[in-house]
Parts: structure tokens; C-alpha cells; sequence
């Protein structure tokens, strides 16, 4: 039997977590020798979809062509998230995949909706306005095979979607995804499975970056860490099977939320009507989480850009609304791999984080609804803050390998290797010292 390659990809783990998940009982398997790169590095801004496009692509932003998670001032009236495998301008680890003869396999993997060369695929998705689930599914790549998976976890997906208290599974999508995930480990056995667990990520957005509910939340990780192992142990795959638990970015504690599209309507670059709606505009800004992107309605517009540039400035040297390092598209590129349509990204001073708005007043209160606005996020410059994990254990895998760091572009060239193929479009390169020696 050849040997199979899982990605469990925990949103938001962070190193911190691993002296506690070393005490469970699942992960204390998983770390028996494991090889570990303690903190890896991701990319800017440090956000879910961009990140996960790079681990599965090794290129960075600029170059994968995923800069945020959602599309540019979309008029859909909830979040227009990047869906499609074709949003993306390069290759991806599935090509490799399917060049080396494997059959593939992704659960809620952003940003890979529509990719031929996924046979099971269950794109991320989160609903609104009572869509139909199959046909949503089947829409965004699903085919018979693997609506049949979805319809066996049907007593996993959420049957509460308004806001509550707390995070339990009944209100969001991990049981229902993890569910999938094994059960497309005992009927398939995919050579190649990537899967994405949103579960950390929303309580520490929720809660804070370190507390007794992001602890709790771990607790049920390993659970859910029991039933991977099971599912492999009922397939009889365990022992053939490369088991990466990764991450794509940590989290930051803040303490206000600024609409900075507000500071951009005072300086006389957005015009609202008379009804709050924006009539017109010259620059506009995205936000990141801790970060902001501004675009330009023409970006070739010189005097534009340098009106906008001077105007950032000299919100900048007043002190109090936030603004850390000014970036040109060109500097980012040239530091962290990051260009697209937009002009400037500017980052947090340590504790904003920006909103949307364009509507007074600048604050913002803390909205549950928008992952940017809790008590935590993310979306900083990658260096800071806690940093993402990488631990893998299985044949492919050196025993007791460690560094303390590594680069998320790394993994997709990493897992091309283990194929036997290589991702010749990637930034990144193979972690040579994480693999079996003759690897």
C-alpha cells in the first residue's frame, strides 16, 4: 500500500498551545517522535486565505494572487469570500499530486472550489440565507462520492447559525468538517487530504488569544485528534500514513477598532449620498484585521497616490488613530512577497484593528459577527506575535527532527516531495532536514 499524506491545518495554533496538547492523550501520540519546526513564519498580511493558498501552493501572496479573504468592495450583502481554485495564479499542491498518479482529497481547504484535480472535494463554505446544501456543495466541486460523505456528517453540521454566548459544536462547522474528514479517510482513502478546522481561530477572536476558553477549545482538538487516529486505525492506513498538523497564522490581543475609511471620508476621498451610501470614491480602505490595504480608483494616478501617501502621513504623526508602518505596494513587495490592486498597506500600531465602515463614528464596538472585531485577530505582519506550528510524524518523516523556525512556503514544495513530484512554480523549498534520510 503506497503511503498517504494528511494536512490537518488548526487555524490560529500557536506554538504556546503545544506544552498542553503535549499532556492529551491524542497529541501525545502525535508528538512521539514527530519532527517539529516550532515557529513557522507565515506570510503578509497574516490572514486566513492568503496564508492557506501559500501553504498549499509555496508562493506568497503577490504571487498566488489571494492578498485578503474576501473580495474587494463586493456588493453581495454577506461576506464574498475567494471560492475558486481559479482565483489563483499559480499551480497547487493537488497538480502535483495528480502528476504523481494520487488520488486527492480537501475539506474546507480555502479557496479551492472548482479544482479539477481534487477528487473528493468539499470547498470552505459557510451558508447564508438558507442556501441548499447539496446543491451548494455540488456547485463549488462536489461530486456524487463526496455529497455522499457530506450527507452521512448531516447530524454534525450546525443547527444553530445565530449568534450565542459561546462556541459549541451545534453552532459552527468544525464537528461537521471533521466528521467528513474521517469519513472520507474509511471509505476513500485519498493519497492526499488537506483539511481546515476554524475551531482555535474563532475563540481566540472571540476570547482572547490565551484563556480557559481557548484551553477548552484545545481539549476538544484532541478529541477530535482521536477520531483522525481511529478512522486511520479502521482503514488500516495508520502506520502508511504522514499525519502534518500545521497552522497559518497566531493571534494578537487588541483594545479599540477603527473604521479608517472614516479618516478617508474626512480627508474628502470618499463621497456618501444622501442616503450613507458611498456615491463616489478616489481611495478606499480593505482591512486585514491589524492591517489595512488602501486602494486607489486609479492606481496609475500619480498625484492621486502621492495625495493619499502625504494624507497617511500625516494621520500617522498625529499619534492616535492607529497607523504603525506605511507601506507602498512596491516596499511590500519587495519585504514580504505582497502586491495586487491595491496602492499602500498600512499596519497596526500594536493595538487597532480596522474595520469597513465609512459611516461616523470612527469607533467601532466589538461585533462577534466580523471574525476582524472580538477580542483578538489577526492580519500583522508575520514576525509578530505568536507563531504558527508545523509537527508531522510518519514515514516520510525523520524522528526527533527540530528547528525552532520555518516558513509556511515551504510546506507545499515539502509535501510535493513526499508525492514524488516538486511545485516548479513555488517561492518556497523542501525541508530537507525534516525528512527520512533517501527522501
Amino acid at each position: 500500500m503506497s503511503e498517504k499524506l494528511i494536512v490537518l491545518s488548526m487555524d490560529a495554533m500557536v506554538s504556546e498551545d503545544l506544552a498542553y496538547l503535549k499532556t492529551k492523550p491524542n497529541f501525545s501520540r502525535l508528538f512521539e517522535k514527530c519532527a517539529q519546526v516550532e515557529k513557522m513564519c507565515t506570510v503578509y498580511p497574516s490572514i486566513t486565505y492568503p496564508a492557506h493558498v501559500s501553504m498549499m501552493t509555496g508562493c506568497r501572496p503577490g504571487k498566488h494572487g489571494i492578498f485578503n479573504n474576501t473580495h474587494f468592495m463586493s456588493e453581495l450583502p454577506y461576506p464574498d469570500w475567494y471560492l475558486y481554485s481559479s482565483d489563483v495564479k499559480v499551480e497547487n499542491i493537488f497538480a502535483a499530486a495528480k502528476r504523481a498518479g494520487k488520488t486527492t482529497a480537501a475539506v474546507y481547504w480555502p479557496v479551492t472550489g472548482c479544482d479539477k484535480n481534487i477528487d473528493y472535494l468539499i470547498d470552505e463554505y459557510f451558508f447564508y440565507a438558507d442556501q441548499p446544501i447539496e446543491e451548494t456543495f455540488a456547485a463549488l466541486g462536489a461530486n456524487e462520492a463526496t455529497l455522499e460523505v457530506i450527507r452521512e456528517n448531516m447530524d454534525r453540521y450546525p443547527t444553530v447559525r445565530t449568534k450565542e454566548d459561546r462556541y459549541y459544536l451545534r453552532n459552527t462547522f468544525d464537528h461537521f468538517i471533521m466528521g467528513c474528514m474521517c469519513s472520507l479517510i474509511r471509505k476513500h482513502q485519498p493519497d492526499l487530504l488537506l483539511v481546515h478546522n476554524c475551531w482555535m481561530d474563532s475563540h481566540r477572536h472571540r476570547y482572547g488569544v490565551f484563556n480557559q476558553y481557548v484551553t477548552e477549545a484545545l481539549d476538544q482538538a484532541d478529541l477530535w485528534l482521536g477520531e483522525v487516529i481511529a478512522a486511520l486505525e479502521d482503514a488500516g492506513i495508520y502506520d502508511e500514513t504522514n499525519f502534518v498538523l500545521v497552522s497559518d497564522h497566531g493571534q494578537r490581543d487588541f483594545v479599540r477598532r477603527l473604521k479608517m475609511n472614516v479618516l478617508l471620508r474626512r480627508g474628502g476621498f470618499i463621497d456618501v449620498d444622501e442616503n450613507g451610501k458611498v456615491a463616489d470614491w478616489r481611495a478606499f480602505a480593505q482591512s486585514n484585521g491589524m492591517s489595512f490595504s488602501v486602494h486607489l480608483k486609479d492606481k496609475n494616478d500619480e498625484a492621486l497616490k502621492q495625495q493619499v501617501y502625504d494624507y497617511l502621513k500625516r494621520l500617522q504623526d498625529e499619534g492616535v488613530w492607529g497607523i504603525g508602518t506605511i507601506r507602498t505596494v512596491e516596499e511590500a513587495a519587495e519585504e514580504y512577497g505582497l502586491y495586487g490592486p491595491f496602492s499602500f498597506i498600512v499596519e497596526t500600531d500594536g493595538y487597532t484593528t480596522y474595520a469597513d465602515g465609512w459611516e461616523e463614528p470612527i469607533v467601532n464596538p466589538i461585533d462577534f459577527s466580523d471574525y476582524r472585531l472580538g477580542n483578538a485577530t489577526h492580519g500583522y505582519e508575520p514576525e509578530t506575535g505568536a507563531q504558527p506550528v508545523f509537527i508531522a510524524k510518519g514515514p516520510a518523516f525523520k524522528a526527533g527532527a527540530y528547528r525552532e523556525r520555518g516558513r509556511v512556503i515551504d510546506e507545499a514544495p515539502t509535501y510535493a516531495r513526499i508525492l514524488g513530484d516538486s511545485m516548479p512554480e513555488a517561492e518556497g523549498c523542501v525541508m530537507e532536514d525534516m525528512l527520512a534520510e533517501g527522501r
